[in-house]
């Protein structure tokens, strides 16, 4: 099932896509035909197609709260632009980095979860260790319910893995709220982890 966000990229995708066909229609025939059916369906693929690789998230955390389960988000791309394949998501963005997925398409058993990481310096699919990890304007973290658990330079282990085929994972220890007096609250441990697909 479409977010709104997504419903949005596809709906302006279709449309790009139908003015293009019509104003080449009288010279190149009709052209490609999109339509919208049920999820799964060959149409809808065919739109999803048009937005770019899908990625799976899957969460293992525990601590604070526990999150177990599974969304799909669109691979970022970093740009206005959208990725074609999964190897060119696992390339990384501009500037040398690469963009995990920070929007989901729905909730994760019922949680609300936003993911904030990015790979700095990157320089293709390795291990990358924690001073690698950052995030636009803050520190590396997951909100969870509107409570964003995020990384501390003493407390906070963790690495991120990629691969080739656009997969990868993001594994922590106490990643923590801000408590009392600026120090770190409550906790969450556990890993995130994706697979590319591509339509």
């Amino acid at each position: 099932m479409f977010s709104a966000r997504r419903t949005a990229s596809a709906l302006m995708a279709t449309l790009a896509l139908t003015t293009l066909t019509a104003c080449g229609a009288a010279e190149a025939g009709q052209g490609p035909i999109y339509d919208y059916g049920p999820p799964g369906s060959e149409i809808s693929d065919e739109v999803k197609a048009t937005l770019g690789p899908e990625l799976t998230l899957t969460f293992d955390i525990t601590g604070a709260v526990t999150v177990q389960g599974s969304m799909t988000a669109l691979a970022p791309s970093g740009g206005s632009h959208f990725l074609k394949t999964c190897a060119e998501y696992a390339r990384g963005a501009a500037e040398k980095q690469f963009l995990t997925a920070g929007l989901l398409d729905g909730p994760v058993t019922g949680h609300d979860i936003t993911v904030e990481m990015w790979i700095a310096d990157y320089t293709g699919p390795g291990a990358y260790p924690k001073d690698r990890l950052v995030a636009p304007g803050s520190r590396p973290s997951i909100a969870i319910d509107n409570t964003v658990y995020g990384t501390w330079p003493d407390s906070t282990a963790g690495k991120a893995v990629t691969d080739g085929k656009g997969g990868g994972s993001w594994t922590f220890t106490k990643l923590a709220k801000t408590g009392e007096g600026g120090l770190p609250g409550d906790a969450i441990s556990g890993k995130v982890s994706w697979t590319c697909r591509e339509y």
